[in-house]
């Protein structure tokens, strides 16, 4: 997942809550637009405020936002994520082909029916300051973003190991997870169920290893900015910090155990949250790497710089059914019915992006049988959009007669801005409904979401985690703290609650297929769009690894020729 911002996902959006690429035109003509905690775009001002390094061994990125939250037990979004991914190592790491590879662990043993996983640390791991990296690290780590206390947004992708959720929520107690740690360089855990997919969490932030008394040293003041963190990955931060508007810098860490494979030294991570302002430094030379959307995806298309990927991720809006006028079934589906998908990802975006009639996206590859997930269980909204003026008209009725008074939240990028403008004027076109516009930036949408201070967020999207449904089904039990619009089912809970335990891995699909069509028979959600990446990378620069799952990783990245 993860929270990319809105298709900045660069996140973008979106999340996750989107990695910063998804930069779009911007949005005119808002009716009833405010606009909250808005920052000035031009950050390349006197030199942008990164370094130039040593000759073509440095790469500028722009992260497309502010970094929001450092702390690796904690974080969710997926700028952050896209950071961590390069200053911190989890036991194993994604490849170039998107695989699990051994990283701080050497190799791993599996036992007890596959429940059991047994890592063993590499020799002479180090910590930035030359402190040792051992097995307790990934312990502590591990049991802080457990602990109910700290708040994680990512507690229960802890959930697979046995004891874990009974500690999360207060029925057992931090010693009876299955985590062991009999030396210091070896990890033993044991799962609730065969999780096919729990080597590809090991890489993942919520996995990182955290040194305890480094943390509570500095207790609120962890993970603030460069010199309140630890670093165990092929970068450290010299310059940055969170929700910091200027350039942050990293540079190669010379205690990573594989810092011979580390081909860029310097690392300038921009903000830019114009596409227009972002495509023009790229080529000025400002930029190595910038997303495209709108028209310009078809100019470019055919550079040889040009690429475009599908990424697993759903632009999605949230109801918050504790708000007036949305605890109505009526009010919900017209709003997940009235506007048009079609036009808007043909029209608008024109990045490749594909409208969503169902959650979880096509590219997430697991389904029954030799079907993905989506094709198993096809396109679930109805494609009917003059239907949606009914159902409004319906549930207008059944509240009195008193249409609700709703604002929609929009994130500052430029795609958010046409977001809320298109969205906008269909909900006027199509349910003859008057909603208003509040845009803001990433991290204050993602503050409002948090403290229920929202009626409906487009601000962004998710990104799943790991190749399975489960990343994005996950989202919406009654007591996920990523749900934020409040959908409480006590079927689909029982659903989900039954696929994360069991080992009949057909039982645990046929359930996520279920807990899907429940999701939008309720329109506890309103799926957009399944993103698309398109973009331009300096051609000097290879295998820059835009994972699918997880955070981008910047250590594969070499210059031709060197």
């Amino acid at each position: 997942m993860r929270i990319e911002r809105a298709p900045m996902k660069v996140s973008s959006g979106a999340s996750r809550i989107s990695r910063g690429d998804f930069l779009k035109l911007g949005g005119t003509g808002l009716v009833g637009a405010t606009l909250l905690g808005t920052t000035d775009c031009g950050v390349f001002q006197q030199g942008g405020g990164g370094e130039q390094g040593a000759g073509d061994s440095t790469f500028n990125l722009n992260l497309g936002g502010e970094i929001p939250d450092l702390d690796s037990a904690i974080t969710s979004d997926s700028i952050s994520i896209d950071v961590l991914t390069n200053l911190m190592e989890g036991l194993y790491r994604l490849n170039l082909g998107q695989e699990p590879v051994p990283a701080a662990a050497e190799g791993v043993e599996l036992s007890n029916g596959d429940l059991t996983y047994t890592f063993t640390l590499r020799d002479g791991l180090q910590w930035s300051n030359g402190d040792p990296v051992t097995s307790h690290d990934y312990k502590y780590g591990w049991l802080r973003a457990l602990n109910p206390e700290s708040k994680s947004g990512y507690f229960y992708l802890l959930y697979y190991i046995k004891g874990a959720e009974e500690y999360y929520t207060k029925k057992g107690s931090p010693e009876d997870v299955a985590i062991e740690t009999p030396d210091d360089k070896t990890l033993r855990t044991t799962l609730t169920a065969k999780s096919p997919f729990f080597l590809q969490l090991t890489s993942f932030v919520t996995y990182y290893p955290q040194q305890q008394e480094f943390v509570e040293k500095l207790g609120d003041k962890y993970a603030l900015d460069q010199d309140s963190l630890l670093y165990n990955g092929p970068f450290i931060m010299t310059q940055g910090e969170e929700g910091g508007g200027s350039t942050a810098v990293f540079k190669k860490n010379e205690r990573y155990w594989d810092k011979e494979n580390v081909a860029l030294k310097t690392l300038n991570g921009r903000i830019v949250k114009d596409n227009d302002t972002a495509l023009n430094l790229y080529e000025g030379g400002e930029l190595d790497r910038t997303a495209l959307v709108g028209d310009k995806v078809k100019q470019y298309t055919d550079s040889p710089e040009f690429f475009r990927l599908l990424l697993p991720s759903t632009q999605y809006g949230h109801l918050n059914q504790k708000a007036l006028g949305l605890d109505n079934l009526n009010i919900r589906k017209a709003l997940m019915i009235g506007f048009d998908r079609e036009d808007l990802t043909n029209d608008i975006l024109q990045d490749g992006s594909l409208p969503a009639y169902g959650f979880v996206p096509p590219a997430i590859n697991p389904g029954p049988g030799d079907q993905t997930f989506r094709e198993a269980n096809g396109d679930l909204v109805p494609k009917g959009v003059r239907s949606a003026r009914q159902l409004w008209e319906k549930g207008v009725e059944e509240l009195g007669g008193k249409e609700p008074k709703l604002t929609m939240l929009f994130d500052d990028s430029s795609i958010g801005r046409d977001l809320a403008t298109y969205i906008q004027d269909q909900y006027k076109k199509n349910l003859g409904a008057n909603l208003d516009v509040q845009i803001v930036t990433f991290g204050a949408a993602l503050d409002k979401v948090s403290a229920e201070d929202y009626d409906i967020s487009y601000a962004y999207s998710w990104i799943g985690d790991y190749d399975d449904p489960m990343t994005f089904m996950d989202l919406y039990v009654s007591d996920s703290p990523n749900n934020n619009s409040f959908f409480d089912s006590e079927e689909y809970d029982r659903l989900i609650r039954e696929a994360q335990t069991t080992s009949d891995l057909q039982k645990r699909m046929q359930n996520m297929l279920k807990a899907e069509r429940i999701l939008i028979e309720q329109a506890a959600t309103v799926p957009v769009y399944f993103q698309a990446l398109a973009g331009l990378q300096k051609p000097e620069f290879k295998d820059y690894a835009y994972h699918s799952f997880g955070g981008s990783d910047w250590k594969y990245v070499r210059i031709a020729g060197k």
